[in-house]
């Protein structure tokens, strides 16, 4: 189908025009701005609503703990400063809205931002010598409250508004139908960016009034619409001259656009753009080689298993005996699992499974050919005849993994990295993957398990696992804490 079909076809529906043919339409390169400012609008003020709301109860929280503390509240009259001056940093931060910011990236702006006021408020305060009249006690507890609920209240806003359709902007692909779907997936898992996907441009003549992952393809990449301030053109397979035809053309009609590299598997947090003398060029910190980041890692696990200890070492013993009285066997289970630098380590669990598990699977697996390939593909077993009763609430729950905790004060684990794999799955992952693995420390929890778990399979975990480590940070630890939290909460994907 030709051009001019496809502009007789779809232009009263879509808005569709030739840019790169006629020279920038003007009209609909305002009405775009136009529109990218409302929707900006719209969301920055409800966000920033949001965040005032979180801000104002952390300080009310905090002088109500000084009540109960000293028996005076001392609620600064000026709590509305703190407001204003988070509004004013926030919008400089690309904070109100977040479009396009990472939950990672996300989370530590708002803990620096946050930081930056209430340090600056208690600076203020000293040099006008008005420290006497206000708490400290209240601006710390504002302060560390305010990191919990500032969080919690954007998600809350985001999902409200998402739950309306008005979270986001929405957003055309420009790519070949394979990165196209690959881009409409990443979208989708990751809606807090910002940016909703509603149709595709690609040059392939079969993709033409076709859908590519629900959504559908416009037409060639040198028409434009009006239903999208946001375009993402993907570079893979695109000459440098194709490139400028195209941002010179019909992208220049958008009001944002974001080029896709042709670099899928690449470092995606803390990349930095950098002009090599009118060249742009990607900096990727390698944060496995700071040795500061990596201890700054250990000794906040470490700080955090030692302080939990009195709860965990207690509900651990409960477990253990439970377990015991179910079958009279020892209640632990060892298994040397593939650690740091692919040396070797005893990984302790809670027994979920008969004492005679092994046996019990070899004659279920030689009895059953579907649950034969099923352990072959995945290495678990959906319904698996060895788990015990007690076993299944403990997997559900994620209870099992707790003895874990030793293993990370022996420095054998660590809270956050890639799930520690039994050798015969280790050498199942590509040679790539394995390496990548083994530079850091497995962890107790991780991005595999927070993103579908054992539902994700073998893929995931190389997916999910490789990326945590080249884009590996405090903050994304953070992160994956914060959903395994929820996860475990649901039992989603755990058997």
């Amino acid at each position: 189908m030709n051009h001019s079909v496809l502009e007789s076809n779809n232009r009263a529906a879509l808005d569709l025009t030739f840019p790169h043919f006629s020279g920038m339409d003007e009209t609909l390169g305002y009405a775009q701005g136009f529109k990218y400012m409302r929707r900006c609008i719209w969301n920055a003020v409800a966000l920033g609503i949001g965040d005032a709301i979180a801000i104002m109860m952390a300080l009310l929280l905090a002088g109500l703990l000084r009540k109960f503390w000293q028996g005076a509240a001392m609620i600064p009259t000026w709590s509305w400063l703190v407001v204003i001056a988070w509004w004013a940093v926030a919008v400089g931060q690309r904070l109100l809205p977040s479009w396009g910011i990472g939950s990672v990236e996300e989370l530590r702006r708002v803990v620096f931002l946050l930081a930056g006021i209430y340090g600056g408020a208690a600076m203020v305060l000293f040099l006008a010598k008005e420290s006497e009249s206000v708490s400290r006690m209240v601006l710390l507890g504002a302060f560390l409250i305010s990191l919990l609920l500032v969080p919690l209240m954007r998600i809350a806003i985001k999902r409200i508004l998402m739950t309306y359709g008005a979270w986001g902007v929405p957003t055309v692909v420009y790519a070949d139908p394979q990165t196209a779907a690959l881009i409409i997936q990443s979208l989708r898992e990751q809606k807090a960016t910002g940016y909703i996907p509603i149709g595709v441009f690609s040059d392939d003549p079969d993709a033409w009034e076709t859908t590519i992952e629900g959504l559908p393809v416009f037409g060639p990449s040198d028409l434009a619409t009006s239903k999208a301030p946001v375009a993402i053109l993907a570079t893979r397979g695109l000459t440098s001259e194709r490139t400028m035809e195209l941002l010179d053309g019909p992208l220049a009609s958008y009001r944002h656009i974001i080029i896709q590299p042709e670099l899928f598997d690449v470092q995606s947090l803390w990349v930095r753009v950098s002009d090599l003398g009118g060249m742009p060029g990607l900096e990727m910190p390698l944060n496995l080689l700071d040795p500061m980041a990596r201890w700054s890692k250990n000794l906040l696990e470490i700080v955090l298993v030692i302080m939990m200890a009195p709860f965990w070492g207690a509900l651990c013993l409960l477990l253990a005996g439970l377990i015991w009285l179910e079958d009279r066997a020892n209640p632990f289970f060892l298994q040397k699992r593939v650690g740091k630098n692919g040396k070797p380590f005893q990984m302790r669990k809670f027994r979920t499974m008969v004492p005679n598990a092994e046996e019990v699977l070899r004659k279920k697996l030689a009895e059953d050919p579907q649950l034969a390939w099923e352990w072959e593909t995945n290495f678990k077993l959906r319904d698996d005849p060895r788990i015990t009763r007690i076993g299944q609430i403990l997997r559900k729950t994620s209870l099992d993994e707790l003895p874990q905790l030793v293993n990370v004060l022996k420095g054998e684990m660590s809270l956050v990295g890639p799930r520690p794999l039994p050798s015969y799955h280790h050498l199942e992952l590509t040679s790539r993957v394995r390496n990548l693995r083994e530079r850091v420390r497995p962890g107790l929890t991780g991005l595999w398990q927070v993103s579908g778990r054992s539902q994700a399979g073998t893929s995931g975990m190389e997916k999910w696992d490789a990326f945590y480590v080249r884009n590996w940070s405090i903050w994304l630890d953070l992160i994956i804490l914060a959903r395994t939290a929820k996860v475990v909460s649901r039992g989603t994907g755990a058997y």
